[in-house]
């Protein structure tokens, strides 16, 4: 009997390249169906949604505070490709945001601004949600240019502000809306839900950044540090992070807006040529504090926000949280007038911790958060647009606002905190601003009204008219960056590209058709890089900055 011998098995190692190339094909084919129908990723290139989303920018480290922020390093690249290499060395000059805005700190070269950048986030974009769901106000959102769709610029990323079938005003930052085709008393003021709100404050001082020597500050300013903006009677501030009051009697700390004003403006653009006189007042604003006090039962506090003819007034004090809404008084004779109130119980903290406190002022909305939860708020309402328009600008009228809105300046806030009852310690006590929708004149921009496109549109920006808010019908939308003095958006866009109204039959300018909207952006999933080693190259992604866009 004779026998075959077995076939040699294979080795279990060796490749089956057949097999391989087929999942290597099913793997791609897979990849670009989710890139075409589910998501995609889109770097950010500019800093018009700064800083939510960041383009191009350098994060520098003050040297004086330690304080870190990103800056748009776009002007430096700008002036490198027009001038050329005599202008690389050029210095621009660097500022501390948490001590200064008018005093430099030190000088960066264009060279060296060019070295240290890092390029724009890179996003995931869910597209076609919208073919399942109406587009939100708020989203973020990216689309193709309605000005130049198919150019260097066609794809944007915005915040989208207005839905279709209503109308749109900018005033004093905030947005108003109404139903198309009603009237002015129609208009009330639209609300960013919290988990958005909370992604869209913008710093504007914190007491945890203070100089680390003095001296030095003096020698590179020519002048003395003039302290912190927080000062009052009671507490020692100076360089120190913790502001300690010793003893049960009054203490308080008003904010000097000759120090620093809250205004629009942001760190981002500290290159950019945005004129300190076209910087406007912001009253929407945030102020928490850690408060560390020896005997928390007997100590009453409270922060006061003077803006738009009112006193809002946040009190915590007798076993209850209280938002409270009073006139303003032309003169100290003048009686109080209770306008509005909401209070709940509240009982402090008694396990040693400090209460972390916040209060919100923000689309015509006070809150307060405690240790990160709101225990109360209040809404409230003007009478009409006119009634909003004079509270924010104190002695203007509305002709004067209109004959040039772009000039007129909001009426500073004034802002307090107080306390009394007992000793008590202040940690990270912090400011931070709403974004703001600036008024705006349109101009023969190329950039935004590109002459192929037709005759520019000329007069008030985009939903910034006061006599003539913008109408959005239907499938119109607008949408408006979060860097407003440094972005192209629905503002400032003339008419449509020719192929916009050929394919989609809509020539009117500034709003953005349902149709060239490619998705939602959903989060940041390759932040701006770093550096492993001081010196490399960048390329390993910041992963704290990893995150949802809100």
């Amino acid at each position: 009997m004779t026998t075959k011998p077995a076939p040699a098995a294979h080795a279990e190692e060796d490749t089956n390249i057949p097999q391989t190339l087929q999942s290597l094909i099913v793997a791609f084919a897979l990849a670009m169906a989710v890139r075409s129908f589910v998501t995609e990723g889109f770097v950010i290139p500019t800093g018009s949604m700064a800083p939510t989303l960041m383009g191009q920018h350098l994060r520098p480290t003050s040297p004086a505070t330690g304080y870190s922020f990103a800056v748009d390093a776009g002007p430096a690249f700008d002036m490198m490709r027009m001038l050329g290499a005599n202008y690389r060395d050029i210095a621009r000059p660097m500022y501390d945001p948490m001590l200064s805005l008018t005093d430099q700190i030190e000088q960066v070269s264009n060279t060296e601004s060019a070295q240290n950048s890092s390029m724009g986030d890179r996003v995931l974009v869910l597209k076609y949600l919208y073919a399942f769901q109406e587009p939100k106000r708020w989203d973020v959102v990216v689309f193709k240019n309605p000005t130049d769709p198919i150019g260097d610029s066609a794809n944007f990323i915005k915040r989208l502000v207005g839905l279709p079938q209503e109308q749109i005003l900018f005033l004093d930052g905030d947005v108003f809306t109404a139903p198309l085709g009603s009237g002015r008393d129609a208009f009330t003021i639209q609300r960013k839900p919290e988990y958005i709100q909370r992604a869209v404050w913008q710093p504007v001082h914190d007491s945890d950044f203070v100089p680390v020597d003095l001296t030095r500050l003096a020698r590179v300013w020519g002048k003395s540090w003039p302290g912190p903006p927080w000062q009052g009677t009671g507490f020692e501030t100076g360089d120190k992070r913790a502001w300690r009051h010793d003893g049960a009697d009054a203490a308080s700390l008003q904010w000097r807006f000759d120090l620093m004003p809250i205004t629009d403006f942001t760190a981002y653009n500290i290159w950019r040529d945005v004129p300190v006189t076209q910087r406007y007042s912001v009253s929407d604003i945030r102020v928490s504090v850690a408060i560390d006090a020896d005997d928390p039962a007997k100590l009453s506090s409270e922060y006061t926000l003077e803006t738009r003819r009112r006193n809002l007034r946040f009190i915590i004090a007798d076993g209850k949280a209280t938002l409270r809404i009073e006139s303003a008084r032309e003169g100290d004779a003048d009686p109080i007038t209770v306008l509005e109130e909401q209070s709940v119980a509240f009982t402090p903290r008694t396990d040693g911790a400090a209460l972390e406190v916040e209060f919100w002022h923000v689309d015509q909305r006070m809150s307060m958060f405690i240790d990160g939860e709101e225990i109360v708020s209040l809404d409230y309402a003007f009478a009409s647009l006119d009634e909003r328009l004079l509270a924010s600008y104190n002695g203007r009228t509305v002709e004067d606002y209109t004959r040039n809105a772009t000039f007129q300046q909001p009426t500073p806030p004034q802002l307090s905190l107080s306390f009394v009852g007992s000793p008590l310690t202040l940690h990270r006590v912090r400011v931070d601003r709403d974004l703001y929708y600036r008024p705006a004149v349109l101009r023969e921009d190329p950039y935004n009204q590109p002459p192929q496109n037709g005759e520019a549109v000329s007069g008030a920006a985009f939903a910034t008219d006061f006599e003539k808010p913008a109408q959005l019908h239907s499938d119109h939308f607008m949408m408006c960056g979060d860097n407003s003095a440094a972005s192209r958006d629905s503002r400032l866009w003339g008419r449509p590209s020719p192929l916009v109204t050929a394919i989609f039959g809509s020539d009117a300018p500034f709003i953005v058709p349902r149709p060239l909207l490619l998705g939602k952006a959903w989060c940041v999933y390759f932040p701006a890089p770093v550096a492993a080693v001081e010196g490399w190259t960048k390329f390993v992604p910041d992963a704290g900055q990893l995150r949802f866009i809100r």
